[in-house]
């Protein structure tokens, strides 16, 4: 008798273009894991460094009763361009779709696929997937099941199914199993990162959620509640990333320095178990102090993302940052008494924006003087309140990499800001060489 089998499918073709920062994918890796917790055959094809062709017969040959694909923004064209190819040669599987996007947009992607979960379905899915697979009866089984039992289901083969999404408590989120990273090509991964920042870097999630409501920012799987997991499973997880090779983490999460008690601990931690790796995270600019900064950098940490946005105030209360610009000089002055080095993000050409608060961006970017400033203009993702306002978004526009363009009508000029972009970063990039001299 043929083992029932699940394949879940990562559609993110690498194009070549440099990237720093290109992971094997996290979302697949925890449904995995907790698939296999229930006994499931379980293969994650990850198509990064595949081509559309090489994924196709690896699912065909594979045979899955069951795939599962994430979509989110940048994927979408892909996701669906795999659906329809996997229903000509894997007609008998049935196709799921999860992530951002199809959590935002469950109705039409309901409409390609048999059925959707939306948010956070690592007891969800695994749970459904185990009911479906033992009782033998397809799609008829979607027909007949309750859909409040498989909390964030989404489906139009009958009535329509569609279940509330249930954030995850914390004790649910540490009964998971750590993320199934077996069978990535970590060595591709690992010399691709290397290339770019000299360290064989995996990432690593320990916080979900987000209280903050930005204007650009779209949260659609998390939501706003945070939580944090325990110490015991992040090291576990850790420890299991250094088994295959690597030597620093990126810390993904939003508010990971949010909570400076967690972060003391997990410092500590590192500090105690002295895995001998090195990590950078993401940081709001309001969150951290001179004892943080100086515990984070005894416990590896060697660069701090920070996501400043602009140099305006007004902007700033327009973007709904819940910060100002004096905060912004304070967390970056602390960052560099203390020997970490600082990433600064910042968004110019915002609605409402004026050349004058742009080049006021620019401006209070350089008087920063932190090692790396990167710009890029809005990207309206769909969820957020910026993307109800704007208008003339393309689907075809979110492939685009590491393109400095407006996806939407704008009434700044796109070739103006790319050299101005330009510019900035090469005085900056040059102020920071003369002061190493």
């Amino acid at each position: 008798m043929k083992k029932k089998r699940v394949l879940l499918i990562y559609p993110y073709f690498y194009t070549g273009v440099i990237k720093d920062q290109l992971f094997p994918p996290l979302g697949i890796s925890m449904l995995s894991a907790s698939l296999k917790q229930k006994g499931i055959e379980t293969m994650k094809l990850d198509c990064t460094f595949l081509t559309m062709a090489a994924a196709i017969e690896k699912a065909k040959a594979y045979k899955p009763d069951i795939t599962g694909i994430y979509i989110m923004t940048t994927l979408e064209k892909n996701a669906i361009g795999l659906l329809k190819k996997l229903k000509k040669c894997n007609p008998g599987s049935l196709y799921i779709a999860g992530g951002p996007l199809a959590t935002l947009y469950p109705q039409k992607f309901a409409e390609h696929f048999d059925c959707v979960f939306k948010g956070e379905a690592a007891i969800s899915f695994p749970d459904f997937c185990d009911d479906y697979l033992k009782v033998n009866s397809g799609v008829e089984f979607l027909i007949t099941s309750e859909g409040s039992k498989y909390p964030g289901i989404y489906s139009l083969k009958a009535a329509t199914i569609d279940s509330p999404v249930m954030h995850l408590t914390k004790k649910e989120i540490d009964c998971c199993p750590i993320p199934d990273r077996q069978d990535f090509d970590h060595e591709r991964y690992q010399c691709q990162s290397f290339k770019y920042s000299g360290k064989k870097t995996a990432t690593i999630m320990m916080t979900y959620g987000c209280p903050f409501s930005c204007d650009f920012c779209s949260k659609p799987i998390f939501g706003n509640e945070v939580r944090f997991r325990c110490l015991e499973k992040i090291f576990e997880e850790i420890r299991d990333i250094t088994s295959y090779g690597y030597d620093s983490l990126w810390i993904a999460d939003d508010l990971f320095t949010w909570d400076l008690q967690f972060l003391e601990k997990f410092c500590e931690r590192c500090i105690k178990e002295d895995l001998g790796i090195s990590w950078s995270c993401l940081s709001r600019v309001d969150s951290l102090t001179d004892e943080i900064a100086r515990i984070m950098k005894k416990a590896g940490c060697t660069k701090v993302y920070l996501g400043i946005e602009s140099g305006n105030d007004v902007i700033l209360k327009l973007m709904n940052k819940k910060i100002d610009t004096a905060t912004v000089r304070r967390g970056v002055a602390v960052l560099k008494r203390n020997g970490i080095n600082c990433t600064g993000f910042f968004i110019v050409g915002y609605p409402g924006e004026t050349v004058e608060t742009i080049e006021e961006t620019f401006a209070f970017a350089l008087s920063l003087e932190i090692e790396e400033i990167s710009f890029n203009v809005p990207y309206p993702l769909p969820g957020s309140k910026l993307y109800e306002r704007v208008s003339g978004i393309k689907d075809d526009d979110w492939t685009i990499e590491n393109e400095t363009r407006f996806l939407y009508k704008s009434e700044f000029n796109e070739q103006w800001l790319q050299e101005r972009i330009q510019e900035i970063q090469l005085l900056n990039s040059g102020k920071y060489r003369r002061s190493l001299m």
